[in-house]
């Protein structure tokens, strides 16, 4: 019973309010269900097409630098966001680098403009990037 609502009006907001309201948290036998609601601020995670592009982008510049398409995609995410320090279980300090999964558009965008910077900057091939 997974229910997902972007609120972008208020027609949204009002389906997402009727839909919660008409859960009974209580059944005549005196069960509860428990229900749990989130709101959050909506980040919009970065398009597939902007996720080819910048992989298009890391192959051109790998075949230009003989670094695999990992690795460019790694140099070039730690040079735009840095890395993050953690941690691990055996309390040794560790560091990752963020994924571009989890990016919104606009880090992907300047994840995009870097890699596009340095591609062309060593004189790769401008990937060519379709969608059907």
């Amino acid at each position: 019973m997974n229910k997902t609502w972007i609120l972008r009006n208020n027609r949204i907001r009002d389906i997402c309010a009727s839909w919660i309201s008409s859960i009974e948290c209580d059944n005549a036998h005196g069960d509860e269900q428990t229900i749990q609601v989130t709101a959050k601020p909506y980040k919009k995670t970065r398009s597939l097409e902007q996720n080819d592009k910048f992989h298009a982008w890391c192959g051109s510049i790998a075949e230009k630098t003989g670094h695999t398409k990992e690795e460019i995609k790694y140099i070039i995410v730690e040079q735009v966001f840095g890395s993050e320090d953690y941690v691990n279980l055996q309390g040794d300090p560790r560091s990752r680098l963020k994924q571009t999964s989890s990016m919104t558009v606009a880090e992907m965008s300047e994840l995009i403009e870097r890699a596009t910077q340095i591609g062309i900057e060593l004189g790769a091939e401008v990937p060519e990037v379709t969608y059907e």
